[in-house]
């Protein structure tokens, strides 16, 4: 097998009945689920259930929570041709998303398009592929997949990037093709300018998940003051300037962020006196902007998920409480506020949940005027919510 590692067949037995939940299109299974193997890390392995039906093909990791990984359902096993296929659809759903106006876009999004663990954006022919985990990068080929991608004739590719954690020592490498200076890959969102640094930054690069949410802000600042919180390299900010803000402020702890922030804005030639970029904390900052009576016409905040796994929705739905509330309360009266999310863990009526709560601490009534989530190349089976991760609720807000 060219596109994955395939050594020897484990079987995997069940403890749970969890064969229904399987056959509706759940790709995961959890460690409490089946029987503990002692194999490495990405081992091909087939489920099976207690009365010994084959219910599907897959890889193991006998390290982490998320230990089975459903690559075909049934007694079916995967080849080559099925990967090559799988990858072929997901670029032709998306190829559409190309445009003079448009250059970057997800092009796998693991379960999302039947490719476990795969994830790769594309940006401005710049390909940066990332494998969630030890066990995905122990049983995908990424230099294969990184061949494909050189190979396909769908959408124009000039280099493959293998990114990994930025606590990584080695944070990637060119896996195809010549990358040049990707410190300073700039792509086209929208017809916005943005500039990225693909080695250092977080993710891929970029949020691209947020792309079809930052066009819509753009769409509703003209002659408006916003504040965008934990903004990181400025993605907002820029739509909103973009959008005719008349004065737009950025929030982020990351030095490099800020500068990226004010980078961005810069080279889409906007007036710089209507950017502020703000080096600190953000929950700092709403507490200081509080005791200062500073308000705006649009506060955007969009923290860091605060719910990694299932065990932290307690306290992760506390703390967004605690930190949309602080942020409601720099709202002007009939002014606008965003709260987003980027946690799988936590469902889109959780989340309503806290941001009723964070208005009733703060005082305030909410007019819901728009809910979003991520955009189509972003997809997830319908059977794995938790997929459906990213949540952007718009408000009007009234003091009274």
């Amino acid at each position: 097998m060219k596109y994955f590692t395939f050594e020897k067949t484990h079987r995997l037995k069940l403890i749970r009945d969890l064969g229904k939940h399987i056959k509706r299109g759940n790709p995961w299974i959890f460690s409490d689920a089946v029987e503990k193997l002692k194999i490495p890390e990405g081992s091909y392995a087939i489920l099976m259930s207690h009365k010994n039906e084959v219910l599907a093909h897959g890889f193991y990791s006998p390290s982490i929570n998320l230990a089975f990984r459903v690559l075909t359902v049934g007694d079916k096993k995967l080849n080559d041709a099925e990967v090559v296929a799988r990858m072929a659809r997901a670029i032709q759903n998306k190829k559409h998303l190309l445009s003079i106006e448009n250059k970057c876009f997800r092009i796998l999004n693991g379960e999302g398009d039947e490719l476990p663990g795969v994830v790769a954006d594309y940006y401005a022919g710049v390909v940066v592929l990332k494998l969630d985990g030890t066990a995905a990068e122990a049983f995908w080929v990424k230099e294969q997949i990184a061949n494909y991608f050189m190979e396909q004739n769908q959408i124009p590719v000039k280099c493959v990037y293998f990114k990994r954690k930025n606590k990584e020592e080695e944070k990637g490498m060119i896996l195809a093709g010549e990358c040049e200076n990707l410190n300073e890959v700039e792509f086209l969102e929208h017809g916005v300018k943005f500039r990225t640094n693909i080695i250092d930054a977080a993710k891929t690069g970029f949020f691209l998940d947020q792309r079809e949410n930052r066009n819509f802000i753009r769409s509703v600042s003209k002659d408006k003051t916003l504040l965008n919180l934990f903004g990181y390299t400025g993605g907002f900010s820029v739509y909103a300037g973009l959008g005719g803000a008349s004065q737009v402020t950025t929030v982020d702890i990351a030095p490099h962020a800020i500068k990226a922030s004010e980078l961005n804005w810069g080279i889409n030639l906007l007036p710089s006196e209507k950017h502020t970029g703000i080096c600190t904390d953000a929950f700092e900052f709403v507490l200081e902007a509080q005791r200062d009576k500073k308000l705006w016409d649009i506060v955007i905040t969009d923290p860091p998920s605060f719910a990694p796994n299932q065990k932290a929705v307690v306290s992760a739905k506390d703390a967004y409480t605690k930190i949309f509330a602080d942020s409601l309360r720099l709202v002007k009266d009939q002014g606008y506020f965003v709260a987003s999310s980027c946690s799988g863990h936590i469902t889109f009526d959780q989340f309503l949940e806290t941001v009723q709560e964070a208005l009733s601490q703060s005082k305030r009534r909410g007019k819901v005027l728009l809910v979003k989530g991520q955009p189509e190349d972003h997809p997830f089976p319908l059977a794995l919510p938790e997929m459906r991760y990213l949540k952007f609720v718009y408000l009007q807000v009234f003091k009274d």
